[in-house]
């Protein structure tokens, strides 16, 4: 069977106050095959959570309960401030070298924003863009994650 052609694949991650990662943070690049590997408590899971959050996973299944728990908080003080922000903008490279920035970002008023490029748009049209470049969500094909 030949092996089949990949329309891209993901750059590189910029975040800015999501999880455990405080302020604005780029991770990558990332090349064809990436392991992230590390010891208990580097932020293995949090870099995970941040890719599925990007590409659209509901809160419940990145170990938040709400929106709001999963923006960077140093204590119960800063956790309670209204106008917190954070998002995380997935850069994905195009097999002609183009970009296409997906961000998703949770607002001030606790809601998801999802954008393209520079673009808000809706859920529906952000998840249609991504099953485009053959990014199917519900069916989990993007992420391999460690097994316990």
């Amino acid at each position: 069977m030949p092996a089949q052609i990949s329309p891209g694949k993901i750059l590189r991650l910029e975040m800015e106050n999501f999880k455990s990662y405080k302020g604005h943070q780029i991770i990558g690049p990332f090349k064809d095959f990436t392991a992230i590997i590390g010891p208990n408590g580097a932020g293995k899971s949090n870099l995970m959570d941040a890719i599925s959050f990007v590409l659209g996973v509901r809160t419940g299944q990145l170990r938040g309960a709400q929106l709001k728990d999963l923006i960077y908080a140093f204590d119960d003080r800063e956790k309670e401030q209204r106008g917190r922000r954070a998002f995380v903008r997935l850069v994905y490279q195009l097999a002609s070298g183009a970009e296409i920035h997906f961000t998703r970002a949770i607002t001030s008023a606790g809601a998801s924003e999802y954008r393209i490029d520079d673009k808000v748009v809706n859920w529906d049209e952000y998840n249609k863009k991504l099953r485009s470049l053959g990014i199917l969500v519900k069916a989990r094909n993007f992420l391999v994650f460690q097994v316990n």
